[in-house]
């Protein structure tokens, strides 16, 4: 019953579920097995109990193998293409779920700078008992020009998750996180954080220095504050109400402004 204890070793490890686990242990069997034995090996799930048929390399005939009787070398191979798979499918499906991270502002921790001025940013996600860390990459084009050179390891930001790839390295999947400080949308979600509104849109931002609001609803002044002290920059937003009536003629319609 080796790869029944087996399949159920690394369905806990993989945090799958062992009819998954079990599916995928089925597929990885039969190419390893048929990589081995240099003909087309077939492997059948019934229930769960597994099946692995051989085909003869004469008459076209299949006849049934014992996987209890499998060599250690064809045991060996089969784990390798199955501890693949397994990290494999772990990825994409962690990949669905981290994806919903790009577009929302994180609050990181600078944890390494590189040579190159781009910084290692360390932040957590809530999961369901326990917070889990996660690593992003802010380059250098993605921070303003005062503060590029100037941030140190330990300090903390906010980011907006600018892009969330699934990317392979040398057979090994991992997760690849950019964030940036330059993005107008930065701004906007910062302010609809702090302020529970909708309706707001950066128009306009040079980073670290200026951004330019427009607003369905007032903002309250001590979340534009607070976003302006984030960024070291002013913040002017010009509000406008849907409901205002459109102005006639010449006259000139001014919007209030604070930053």
């Amino acid at each position: 019953m080796y790869l029944v204890t087996l399949c159920s070793e690394l369905a806990l490890k993989h945090r799958l579920s062992p009819e998954e686990t079990l599916s995928i242990m089925a597929s990885a069997l039969s190419d390893a097995l048929t990589t081995a034995f240099r003909c087309r090996v077939i492997t059948c799930l019934d229930g769960d109990c597994l099946r692995i048929y051989k085909e003869e390399k004469s008459g076209g005939g299949i006849r049934e193998i014992d996987y209890q009787g499998l060599r250690k070398d064809d045991i060996r191979l089969f784990r390798r293409r199955f501890e693949k798979e397994l990290m494999k499918k772990k990825a994409l499906d962690e990949h669905e779920y981290l994806s919903t991270l790009q577009g929302t502002i994180v609050r990181g921790v600078i944890d390494r700078v590189m040579d190159d001025g781009s910084l290692f940013v360390l932040f957590f996600i809530e999961e369901l008992f326990s917070s889990r860390e996660l690593y992003a990459l802010c380059p250098l084009h993605g921070q303003f020009q005062r503060e590029r050179g100037a941030l140190r390891r330990g300090e903390a930001r906010f980011f907006f998750v600018s892009s969330v790839r699934l990317v392979k390295t040398h057979g090994i999947f991992r997760h690849e996180i950019r964030v940036s400080r330059t993005t107008p949308r930065l701004t906007e979600a910062l302010l609809i954080k702090l302020s529970g509104h909708k309706g707001i849109r950066c128009v306009r931002r040079i980073a670290g220095k200026m951004s330019l609001v427009v607003s369905t609803t007032k903002i309250p002044r001590e979340a534009v504050k607070a976003v302006g002290r984030e960024l070291g920059e002013r913040i002017v937003v010009r509000w406008h109400s849907s409901k205002s009536p459109k102005p006639q003629g010449k006259r000139s319609s001014r919007t209030p402004t604070w930053g």
